[in-house]
């Protein structure tokens, strides 16, 4: 993917009085906000700020995640072949696959049910398949951003296709019952909207407002991270900036204020993700938009289909109760808070189970994680959208594979 260049047009949704204070000068970004706890600051109740229910349910998927990230390891060094996706269940972890196993993934299974029930499921597509099948109407899209179909999401079971559409007539009229001979079903959506705590400094953490110094535009830090060079950034959305472009943190106002963070290094326009050089450490924010406490990161880990995940954004503070679907998006158009519109691929869609708002505007780029014991996490992700309840991020292994980057710990 091409880097953006100029002045950045991509820069999450803005609330108004973020702009109007950047504008003034009058105040910090986060003057509005109650205080937050210091970088060293520990929850007094491992992570209280998440509902009980929903709590037990992301430890209960602690050895399931171990079993399947055994399994993903080796589908990611074979080959992905006939692989279609794999499925947390509440007491199991379900591989969908086309064909005969590799003997390599075959292995892996048999070392993941030293850890938890794995079940081996027949899939009726392979996401290679589903993807090809796809390829037209992918096309059809990023040639028009008003197509009927915003959205195109394969089934990680391998049933299908999944097209979202704000206007389903249209969206039937311009596209047959099956593509290449795989099922389509229909959801209704349309293109979603894009999703900085204030006075962080160096070493930054992830979940802290990041402002950009074109336009003071605030986003969230997602992960601390480094590369096979020992180079160190900070991880975010690609649409919040770009490469060469700089940060500051959250209280910056005027010149002379705030705390300088970086500048853009490498950017994927495509899946939505910017490296910012900077000095940083392996903790997040967490706790509410003022940053209660911080979490250790133990590391990064794949996501999986009815995995239980949270966001820590600028905006919203730590909200969970969002799980993932068996949907991967293949490709989709995504508007930012100006009315522009920009086409992502290879996104994770979730939804958060209770009809509420899963981010708001500013939370782009923060760390989307799950629970590792009682005060640490696991990076997941990082915010890309939502639209309603739905949620839409990119995952930590898609930005391995394209800067070869690892979640620094801490």
């Amino acid at each position: 993917m091409g880097n953006k260049r100029g002045s950045a047009r991509f820069v999450g949704v803005l609330g108004a009085a973020v702009l109007s204070v950047a504008v003034t000068g009058m105040a910090p970004a986060g003057a509005d906000q109650a205080p937050g706890g210091g970088k060293n600051t520990v929850e007094s109740v491992p992570f209280g700020h998440i509902p009980a229910d929903i709590r037990q349910k992301m430890h209960d998927q602690v050895p399931l995640k171990e079993a399947a990230s055994k399994i993903s390891w080796a589908v990611e060094k074979s080959g992905r072949g006939g692989y279609a996706g794999i499925v947390l269940q509440p007491h199991s972890v379900q591989l969908w696959w086309k064909g005969k196993l590799p003997a390599a993934v075959n292995k892996a299974v048999g070392k993941a049910r030293g850890t938890a029930a794995v079940e081996v499921k027949p899939a009726r597509y392979s996401q290679r398949e589903l993807r090809a099948a796809a390829a037209g109407v992918l096309a059809a899209m990023k040639k028009d951003p008003a197509y009927p179909i915003s959205q195109v999401s394969g089934s990680l079971t391998g049933d299908g296709l999944v097209l979202t559409t704000k206007d389903r007539a249209k969206a039937l009229a311009a596209q047959p019952p099956t593509l290449a001979g795989v099922p389509v079903s229909y959801v209704d959506g349309g293109v979603a909207g894009l999703d900085g705590r204030y006075d962080d400094y160096a070493p930054y953490y992830g979940g802290g407002a990041i402002l950009n110094d074109d336009n003071h535009a605030r986003c969230t830090a997602g992960w601390a991270v480094s590369d096979g060079g020992g180079n160190s950034y900070l991880l975010t959305a690609g649409h919040c900036g770009r490469t060469g472009g700089g940060w500051h943190n959250g209280s910056w106002t005027t010149d002379g204020t705030g705390l300088w963070i970086g500048t853009g290094a490498q950017e994927n326009v495509g899946h939505d993700l910017l490296l910012i050089n900077a000095s940083s450490a392996g903790r997040i924010w967490d706790g509410s938009s003022a940053g209660d406490f911080t979490k250790g990161v133990v590391g990064w880990d794949w996501v999986y289909a009815n995995e239980w995940v949270c966001q820590s954004g600028s905006t919203s503070g730590a909200v969970c109760g969002i799980q993932n679907t068996s949907n991967f998006s293949y490709g989709g158009w995504y508007r930012d808070a100006y009315g522009n519109t920009e086409y992502y691929s290879d996104l994770i869609v979730a939804r958060r189970t209770d009809g509420g708002l899963p981010s708001q505007g500013g939370d782009s780029g923060g760390p989307v994680f799950s629970l590792s014991g009682d005060y640490n996490v696991v990076a997941n992700g990082t915010v890309t959208a939502h639209d309603g309840s739905t949620f839409y991020y990119q995952d930590f292994g898609t930005a391995w594979r394209d800067f070869g980057i690892s979640a620094k710990t801490g």
